[in-house]
């Protein structure tokens, strides 16, 4: 059975791409469930600071940007890495040998 090495990188590419997208959705939860308590003791405490909730709004705001663009930056550069590699014509095809 012979493997074009292009269509290797292709599904390399994917599964790295679910792999990425994995870790990052993973990260993103323990950080929104870090915000969620902040939340709560935000409003528990809200009477003894004036800028408690003014904080915990601007937190709310730059997650929300960095959550999406992060998940936009995955998908543009690992679609750029994989789309500047160079191949040669001679390494295209490669045979698999059953011993």
């Amino acid at each position: 059975m012979s493997y074009n090495v292009f269509e290797i990188f292709i599904l390399k590419k994917y599964f790295m791409k679910i792999v990425y997208l994995w870790f990052y959705t993973l990260f993103l939860v323990m950080i929104w469930w870090f915000f969620i308590v902040a939340k709560i003791h935000a409003y528990k405490f809200k009477n003894f600071s004036n800028y408690i909730e003014k904080v915990t709004q601007f937190l709310l705001i730059l997650l929300i940007i960095l959550s999406l663009s992060w998940y936009v930056l995955i998908f543009l550069l690992d679609d750029n890495i994989v789309n500047n590699l160079k191949f040669d014509n001679k390494d295209l095809y490669f045979n698999e040998v059953n011993y």
